[in-house]
């Protein structure tokens, strides 16, 4: 991937194919309060436009029993929805997880708990994808459900449910979110709907195209849908990234003056100035520059470097571990297929099958340029230890400015290929019996897999060598401002290859559903019984590959450093074009891919055996296999009564569920890689209800309370060690004893419609939540953890010696002088106590015909209480106003999502300061004219996403601690549909 190349090319308009959707095109369904599809035989109501879409929402919110949002398809179609995920960003509560490399919208959370809290279907049945969160590929492989895989263009309605039924799987604590495809009888008679876009990214300055067709045809008794889209995307992220911040270990200077930083708990810290992550060079080296002369540099030479600072703010002097600024340059394809048939041989029986499938594939280089400063000090390979000159600290002591000598840089770039596949089946029936007794069930298999490959090639600016950086830190920045005295844009600058830390792995995944069910109901006057079974398997297999040993001898063999020159190119255009604020350096040089996979073979060495992974993998995960067999069973009973006048639904019952659970994953030990299973059993009985009472024709007030479970995380049950850290001072265990949570639940609420779309409505909720669970982090020697030194990577290795001082040859020849040194491990454990989530949500839906026909708003606004949780925002909100009147349509959204906690205190690299998301906002709009030619209707859309060009922040303690800024940029959309 040629950057310049790419920034230069000219805007290509391909739009050849034309496609819309046909589910999506123009029909919605009358509300059921379940997503089965045993409910599916209300009346079609057939819309045309955005406010008759508000007008079946609002019909669908005020008939249901439970707390809940349904989004029909004109919603999804007539909105900048790239999928199903950024769909739900307007319900309230909802908060969309977003790729921060491209602003897509990926995983869901349903009152802003973990995505994996909130159990996704289609079709009423489980649905499991085995990618790995887009172009981030940092998702931990829990549960979460990545629905940008899911086009909006095959589907047709989205149900919400807030609060559970018993005829509804379990598995969600925050909620359910059903997923139904487009079907044939949704819409009777012959239809074709196609459509083509072309999708511009303003950062990549390239044009995408996107398709959707779609043909449904009715006959009599029977009917068929064929659906396909697809989707290119290219991709340019800039950014600014730094693993963590650090202060320097003044040991070599003042012996015993600088302690390690010590967590007892309970946010306690003893010794904060003690992360000790680098330490200063004691020596002024010929090569230093800097106007300093050469020879020993004591503490009273340190200090006289940096008047008016005292021995403790040097040692608690706080800058980044790793800053690095850095760019992903990539495209994607989506494709997707459906085929639905439903066959009703009769007014009383009615079959269903539906086949989804299809994948993506991805490629992307991820390139960065860092500054070095993680286990820099006395003795290394890398500079030598820096000599901080002028350094200049805030009130927290973070540096703000200041020289540093013996810099040194790093260019990172990770190369890798992805590809995602999956393909869903769904067979069912629904038999009414007799009047008033029915049967319906249904049998679903779903399986997909995935697979990325991965290298990451390392570069380090020449060792020995007059490389100075200037750092600025200034407050209201996106990010530090680091400038070389080099030009890291220059190919000849003397790289090196930094050998022991280039790497390559193999990652492949495939996730596996089974899925029978089927439930009775029986009608009896004014109640409804209901009774059911359900059935399912869950397998998972995670196997990751390592590669870099033979990566390693194939690169050092065939590009010795004295070639390298000739496998780097420059950069051509400068990242940061659209106004980020506080960057130093933005031309780097990159590593020419085509041409090192052709000096390596690169498509032998990713083909080949390898090594199996244990611990961490590049991503966070690790290899391990989950195979989970769920049964459950139900009774529920619904009843229709009027007491004093007042109409008055409620439905309750009792799920029970067992979860029989056996994991397995690969681990080292003794130098011998074992695998260790473990096996788990367990039972619930879960109670839900659910009443709504229609105190007046305008007026509904409801109350539900249940108690719902979410299975553990699988990835943190595994019996792993982890010890993947470069650094040497960092690892994690699994903790197969980890129980599932379960939430107490109690929602009160009401709305008051004031016409056929509009309402006011106000919800009150209230979670009790057991076995939450945390990260704790102690600190152990390092050989407790029962890993020999020489089975340490090159990197790792250095690392430990020059904490301590030594060389690596010193400590191979006698490992016990590293048995003391501190490891961090973190294991993840349930917490005892009760976590308490609470919370109000506010909707509005307002048309304003009596002002200006075609006039419209939508708003909600969550406010969420005090809560120990992690990710928890103080509030979301969402204003969205739409004008539609003749054949012009508009709708523009504003959505908030608030500044959220992500991480407790110990931050990485025992930094004393908990980890925060700042609040992010995002403006989006769609315009379509409509008109008719040739026959047929016709339209010309218009879609803009991230108008306003918002990035993604999150900072460690003090807003100037930035820890990530990622720009997506801005996309626009045009195209033009058809329908006959």
């Amino acid at each position: 991937m040629n950057l310049g190349h790419r920034r230069s090319c000219a805007i290509r308009s391909a739009l050849l194919c034309a496609t819309m959707l046909g589910g999506i095109g123009v029909t919605a369904v009358h509300a059921q309060t379940t997503p089965a599809p045993a409910a599916d035989n209300s009346t079609v109501v057939v819309v045309t436009g955005y406010r008759a879409s508000l007008r079946s929402a609002t019909k669908a919110k005020k008939d249901s029993t439970n707390f809940g949002e349904t989004i029909f398809s004109e919603d999804l179609g007539k909105f900048p929805d790239l999928n199903l995920a950024e769909s739900m960003q307007r319900v309230p509560g909802m908060v969309v997880q977003r790729d921060a490399f491209t602003g897509d919208g990926a995983q869901i959370s349903v009152r802003a708990l973990p995505s994996a809290f909130t159990m996704v279907t289609m079709d009423g049945n489980r649905v499991a994808v085995a990618s790995d969160f887009g172009f981030t590929g940092s998702s931990s492989p829990n549960r979460q459900v990545d629905l940008d895989m899911f086009p909006t263009g095959l589907f047709n309605r989205v149900d919400v449910a807030k609060t559970p039924s018993a005829d509804a799987l379990e598995g969600g604590i925050a909620g359910t979110v059903n997923i139904q495809n487009a079907r044939p009888f949704d819409r009777k008679g012959e239809h074709i709907v196609l459509a083509a876009q072309g999708s511009y990214s303003v950062n990549a300055r390239a044009v995408s195209p996107r398709i959707t067709a779609v043909y449904s045809k009715t006959w009599d008794k029977f009917g068929v849908l064929v659906g396909y889209t697809q989707s290119d995307k290219h991709i340019f992220s800039d950014g600014f990234e730094t693993l963590g911040w650090g202060d320097p270990n003044l040991s070599n200077f003042c012996t015993g003056c600088d302690p390690n930083a010590q967590f007892p708990g309970n946010g306690a810290v003893i010794n904060p100035q003690g992360s000790n992550q680098f330490r200063f060079s004691d020596t002024i080296y010929g090569y230093t520059g800097n106007g300093l002369t050469p020879g020993t540099l004591n503490e009273a030479g340190l200090m006289a470097l940096n008047p008016g600072l005292s021995e403790t703010q040097i040692k608690g002097a706080v800058i980044p571990r790793l800053g690095r600024d850095y760019f992903l340059d990539g495209t994607g394809k989506n494709k997707v297929g459906s085929i639905a048939l439903e066959y009703r041989p009769s007014e009383s029986l009615r079959f269903n099958l539906d086949i989804l499938g299809g994948g993506a594939e991805r490629t992307a280089e991820r390139s960065d340029m860092m500054w070095a400063v993680r286990n820099t000090g006395p003795g290394d390979d890398y500079n030598g230890g820096m000599i901080p000159i002028g350094l200049k600290v805030d009130s927290n002591n973070v540096v703000t400015a200041g020289t540093f000598a013996n810099s040194t840089f790093f260019e990172e770039t990770n190369f890798y290929r992805d590809k995602t596949a999956f393909y869903s089946i769904n067979g069912g029936m629904v038999w009414q019996i007799a009047d008033g007794f029915k049967l319906d069930g249904n049998l679903a298999y779903m399986r997909s897999t995935y697979e990325r490959g991965v290298t990451f090639l390392k570069f380090r600016t020449p060792f020995q060598s007059n490389v100075t950086a200037t750092y600025a830190n200034v407050s209201g920045n996106d990010m530090p401002t680091i400038t070389p005295n080099v030009d890291l844009n220059n190919p000849n600058l003397g790289w090196r290859t930094f050998a022991g830390q280039i790497n390559m792995q193999l990652d492949k995944r495939n996730v596996e559903t089974k899925s029978a069910h089927l439930n009775l109901t029986k009608d009896w006057g004014d109640w409804t019984f209901k009774t059911g079974g359900a059935y399912d398997t869950y397998t998972r297999h995670i196997n990751i590959q390592d590669k870099s040993a033979a990566l390693t001898t194939a690169f050092t063999t065939a590009i010795p450093d004295s070639a390298l020159p000739n496998y780097l190119k420059t950069m051509k255009s400068p990242l940061y074009r659209d106004g980020v604020s506080g960057a130093g350096f933005n031309k780097f040089v990159t590593p020419d891919f085509d041409k090192i996979a052709g000096a390596i073979n690169y498509d032998k060495l990713i083909n080949s055996p390898g090594n199996v992974a244990v611990g961490n993998s590049y991503n966070g995960a690790g290899a391990s296999n989950i195979d989970e067999k769920i049964g459950g069973a139900y009774v529920m009973a619904s009843n229709r009564t009027t007491i004093g006048g007042i109409a008055i639904k409620s439905n309750f019952g009792l799920r029970y569920q067992t979860t029989d659970q056996t994991i397995t994953s690969p681990s080292n030990i003794n130098n011998q890689i074992v695998s260790i299973t473990t096996e788990r059993k367990y039972q619930d009985y879960l109670p839900s209800f659910n009443a709504v009472a229609a105190v007046t024709d305008h007026l509904n007030l409801r109350i539900a309370a249940s108690k719902t479970m979410t299975r553990a995380n699988p990835s943190q049950m595994s019996s792993q060690l982890g010890f993947s850290d470069p650094g040497a001072q960092n690892a994690s265990q699994g903790n197969p004893a980890l129980k599932p949570y379960y939430s107490n639940n109690l929602d009160i609420g009401g709305e008051y419609y004031t016409g056929a779309t509009g309402y006011v409505g106000l919800t009150f909720y209230k979670k009790d939540i057991t076995n939450f669970t945390v990260n704790k982090t102690v600190v152990v020697p390092f050989s407790s953890i029962g890993i020999p030194y020489s089975s340490l990577g090159t990197t790792q290795q250095n690392a430990m010696a020059v904490a301590i001082g030594r060389t690596s040859a010193d400590v191979l020849a006698n490992p016990s002088l590293v048995d003391n040194n501190p490891i961090n491990l973190s294991t993840t454990v349930n917490l005892a106590t009760t976590s308490k989530l609470t919370g109000q949500e506010f909707m509005w839906v307002q048309p304003l015909d009596n002002l200006v026909e075609g006039l419209g708003y939508t708003f909600n606004y969550t406010h969420f209480g005090k809560s120990t949780l992690l990710s928890i925002p103080n509030a979301t909100y969402n204003f969205t106003g739409y004008y539609e009147r003749g054949g012009f349509s508009a709708h523009i959204s504003y959505v908030n999502v608030g500044k959220m906690k992500i991480g407790f205190l110990p931050s990485a690299n025992s930094i004393p300061y908990d980890m925060y998301q700042t609040a992010r906002h995002q403006i989006d709009l769609s315009a379509a004219y409509k008109f008719k030619a040739f026959g047929i209707e016709q339209s010309i859309t218009l879609d803009a996403t991230n108008l306003d060009n918002q990035g993604f922040r999150s900072y460690m303690g003090y807003d100037n601690l930035p820890y990530g800024f990622n720009n997506p940029g801005q996309t626009v959309i045009l195209g033009w549909r058809a329908q006959y």
